[in-house]
């Protein structure tokens, strides 16, 4: 599948590295990138291509764990991290010294490195720092979408330019 699922400087680490399936970690990242711009004015990882933007993202979370590293499923990916100098994570108090404690707590739960360690959307609502919006009654749940609905590339060989062409054309003019 692409890696343009989402706007690179939102981008989760893992949609770089080991993208196979979308899964909602993927926003929760999304929503701990636009946290952080909130908090601060400007966006946190505003890479200029694949390998500034990962650059980016390690240089505040720092080089992952081994468990982490071993979690990345791509050879080429974990010899990639593996060739960088290690770095110390900077700790996001300091990155954000204006916010409050429950948002800082927030935002390092969105922005953890590992999908599976990270914060899920359920438990993001029931925040500390989100508590004056939670309403359980207003949040609606739903079950997930079958994984197919992502296969976004399948099929995109099986139209002419032309066919595709006509196609927008009849979508316009409906």
């Amino acid at each position: 599948m692409t890696e343009y699922v989402a706007t690179r400087w939102y981008r989760a680490p893992e949609i770089m590295l080991t993208f196979k399936e979308y899964t909602k970690a993927i926003d929760v990242w999304s929503v701990g990138c636009i946290l952080a711009e909130m908090l601060n004015g400007k966006p946190l990882f505003p890479g200029r291509d694949y390998h500034h933007q990962l650059t980016l993202i390690l240089d505040i979370l720092g080089t992952p764990s081994l468990d982490d590293f071993y979690a990345i499923s791509s050879h080429r990916s974990r010899d990639y991290i593996r060739a960088l100098p290690f770095k110390k994570k900077k700790p996001f108090g300091q990155l954000y010294p204006n916010a409050s404690a429950l948002a800082v707590d927030l935002l390092e739960k969105c922005l953890t490195f590992n999908p599976k360690k990270r914060i899920t959307c359920e438990e993001a609502l029931r925040h500390p720092y989100l508590a004056s919006y939670h309403d359980p009654d207003d949040e609606p749940d739903s079950p997930p979408l079958d994984p197919s609905f992502f296969h976004f590339d399948n099929g995109k060989e099986q139209l002419s330019r032309e066919q595709l062409k006509e196609l927008i054309f009849n979508e316009i003019m409906s």
